[in-house]
Parts: C-alpha cells; structure tokens; sequence
C-alpha cells in the first residue's frame, strides 16, 4: 500500500467523520436524506479540496479545483443513486450512508489520483 493512499485514507477518515456528522445532523434534524446528502456534499467539496490537495497530494494549487469539483458531482451522482436504492429498498438512512463509505473511499481514491491530482496536475 502506497503512503498517498495511506495518508488518503487517515485524511479521508477525518473527512468522512465531518462530511457524515453533517449528513447524520441534517437527517436528525428532519431533512430528506438526498437533501442532507446534497448539502453535506457540497460543504465537502470546499472542505475536502482543502485537506485532500495540501496533506495527501501535496498540492497548493487552486487550479485543480475545477477538476475536483466536477469529479465529486460525478461521484456525488453515484453516492445519492446508490444512497436512494438502498432507502428504498428498506435500508435506514443513516445505516445505508455509512455502508457507501468503503466503495466511495476506494473510488473516489482511483478519481482523485488519476483526475485531479495526477502527477501532470500536481503543482499547476
């Protein structure tokens, strides 16, 4: 395992943790799961961007924010997609939330690396 997807996966924790609290917050206090999805996605786009580029990618760059923001809509598409089929399919909320999280770290991982901050990116 390679150090940038170990320090990946201890920054991602911290994110997951914040971004999930958001989620979990808005749920208890009585917004539709896709609405705190979307709200918690949004506030972690400018916050993970931040603890993703200068402490796992090493990059200080704002120019790759573009690249970064369009990659979470898409992987935000795929998490609210996967988030509804299993609500629907009788999964609680916060439950089905937390089982998204390990496909979403090693695919966001894959986005991240090769996307966003692959070494051509890193440093713009």
């Amino acid at each position: 395992m390679s150090w940038v997807f170990i320090k990946f996966i201890l920054v991602g924790t911290f994110n997951t943790i914040v971004n999930y609290g958001v989620y979990a917050f808005l749920i208890y206090s009585g917004l539709w799961h896709v609405t705190s999805a979307t709200i918690s996605f949004a506030f972690g786009v400018f916050f993970n961007y931040q603890t993703h580029g200068r402490f796992v990618f090493g990059n200080r760059s704002s120019r790759s924010f573009r690249r970064y923001a369009v990659s979470w809509v898409v992987l935000y598409i795929v998490n609210v997609c996967a988030l509804d089929l299993l609500v629907r399919s009788g999964v609680d909320s916060y439950l089905a939330g937390a089982l998204l999280v390990p496909p979403m770290v090693v695919l966001a991982f894959v986005v991240m690396r090769i996307v966003v901050f692959s070494s051509q990116t890193i440093g713009e």
